[in-house]
């Protein structure tokens, strides 16, 4: 009885040990992430003014900001571009349409 009271009690120190080592590495990684952007942001700064030094118009955004290109196939490709086309030519036959009805009158 004795035996399994010290074994209760090492199960629970040692878990009460191991969580605040995993609080300690929480808090250890949290300070780093915010080290990390704060050194970003001082190294987009010093580009910046480099680029300025430069004539180069300022970076803006994070490029992680920035959303990815959508790749298309082909026949997206070719099926936004039938409705361009198509769009277009609404377009003009609109824009010819009352230059025909005033010649007709």
């Amino acid at each position: 009885m004795l035996i399994g009271n010290v074994m209760n009690s090492l199960a629970r120190w040692r878990e009460g040990m191991r969580g605040r080592y995993v609080r300690l590495l929480e808090a250890e990684i949290e300070r780093l992430r915010a080290e990390i952007g704060r050194l970003r942001a001082e190294n987009r700064a010093l580009l910046n003014s480099l680029l300025g030094t430069a004539g180069v118009p300022p970076i803006e955004a994070h490029p992680a900001q920035i959303a990815p290109i959508r790749r298309r196939s082909w026949s997206q490709i070719a099926a936004t571009r039938e409705i361009e086309a198509a769009r277009e030519g609404v377009a003009r036959e609109r824009t010819s349409r009352p230059s025909q009805r005033q010649a007709g009158s």
